[in-house]
């Protein structure tokens, strides 16, 4: 069953891609918004069969319903949401919902089908949904745009209002979580039922919709970890820590909150145990080594964010790095950064500073060439690093101190106004 389930997926997958590819010269993205409701909770299969013909039955319905279940999430709910009542698939075998689905095309049309006749009427869950639309007509929201192959991106806004009692429907959170397909973006009132939520919403959509222009193929096994789920500062695997920093760091844009959120989350990295799933322990940074932290999505968000506000235009060459290498389906940061650094000659020092920063002086010369090329302006960098920690030796062996390593990198000088920017003051 899991191998039919696999290959499905896999089939579906292509199917979808190359559907997609179709649109990679696309130039403005447009979203394409959906409001559905949940209308009821429907029994697919038979929780606790009975007898030798109860288990048969149940065995062949659940490969049938694996195969609706793959379709709708791949393909249906993806590529062609449409309108009208529709069946939603719960991660739980035994039940799937009946959802009642219309296209969106104004504001007021969606506080209508919300039941209400003004936002003071809406739940909590609701406003964010209202919150969501909104932003997605926003100026950071437009100026994303130009950066999308995509044509077009439908966005489901989940209303789950009567539905959200976790002890009467406890699988309800999780088979509506936010998530980006890439072709669709799906946000529920539930996950966003507090006072206050819509900034936290609005932020969610811009993480979603970031992952909706990025083709980074993930890790195929375990990418993020065994339980399948990944937190900020999580050590993960290079490729998928990549495309959840690139996702957190497009909120780091728009927000300064969020941004002192993800730098204060690499103050502690969480280890996954290998053998237990959901198993977590905390260590200090200090504690990895420098390829382990570039496996860590927060960390690879405060780099790109470092490169786009500490870098003269920074912003704009990030993202020109990022649509460069768009066609590299397996890329990681480190395609980003050389990439950037191939295009800034003149930025390498600066992007060698920031890595080595947030790698806390870790990195061979050998492993930060893997990010900041070998070019000239490169093995400047390098040699100024080198001369720097020799210098710092000097000066402990001069006190009669021993020098140690603390894991934290040296403060490199630079000269900007000189011919060789890289020379130590």
């Amino acid at each position: 069953m899991k191998n039919l389930k696999f290959y499905l997926l896999m089939l579906l997958m292509v199917v979808g891609f190359c559907l997609q590819t179709g649109n990679a010269q696309a130039k403005d993205v447009e979203f394409d918004f959906y409001y559905q409701c949940v209308e009821k909770v429907v029994q697919i299969n038979d929780p606790e069969p009975e007898g030798w013909w109860g288990h048969t039955k149940s065995f062949f319905k659940s490969g049938v319903n694996l195969a609706k279940k793959t379709w709708e999430k791949t393909v249906t709910r993806n590529l062609a949401p449409g309108e009208g009542t529709k069946r939603w698939y719960s991660d739980n075998k035994n039940i799937a919902y009946d959802v009642k689905r219309v296209k969106v095309t104004s504001e007021a049309q969606l506080l209508e089908l919300m039941g209400a006749k003004s936002e003071a009427d809406l739940s909590d869950g609701q406003k964010a949904l209202l919150a969501v639309y909104r932003h997605s007509k926003s100026q950071d929201v437009k100026d994303r745009m130009k950066y999308s192959y995509r044509s077009s991106i439908n966005v489901i806004l989940s209303d789950t209002t009567g539905f959200d009692d976790p002890g009467k429907y406890p699988d309800i959170q999780d088979d509506f979580w936010p998530y980006s397909s890439g072709p669709t973006i799906q946000m529920s009132s539930n996950r966003y039922n507090w006072s206050g939520s819509d900034v936290s919403a609005q932020s969610t959509f811009v993480h979603e919709f970031a992952h909706s222009f990025d083709r980074t193929i993930k890790e195929f096994i375990d990418p993020y970890g065994k339980d399948g789920s990944h937190f900020a500062n999580e050590l993960t695997k290079p490729r998928s820590a990549f495309v959840e920093g690139w996702a957190e760091f497009n909120q780091m844009l728009d927000s300064e909150e969020k941004a002192v959120q993800m730098r204060n989350n690499a103050s502690l990295i969480r280890l996954e145990s290998k053998t237990k799933a959901g198993d977590y322990t905390n260590v200090e940074p200090e504690t990895l080594t420098g390829a382990q932290l570039m496996c860590v999505e927060c960390i690879n968000a405060i780099i790109m964010h470092r490169m786009a506000t500490e870098v003269d235009d920074g912003k704009n060459k990030v993202f020109k790095a990022f649509t460069d290498t768009r066609l590299l389906l397996f890329r990681d940061l480190k395609t980003l950064t050389k990439k950037f650094a191939k295009n800034n000659p003149a930025d390498i020092a600066t992007l060698g500073k920031i890595i080595d920063e947030q790698t806390l002086g870790k990195l061979s010369d050998k492993e930060m060439m893997a990010y900041i090329g070998k070019s000239d302006e490169a093995k400047a960098f390098l040699k100024a690093r080198a001369e720097a920690k020799e210098a710092e030796a000097a000066a402990s062996a001069a006190s009669g101190t021993e020098a140690t390593n603390t894991g934290r990198p040296l403060d490199i000088k630079v000269k900007t106004e000189t011919s060789n920017p890289f020379s130590i003051k």
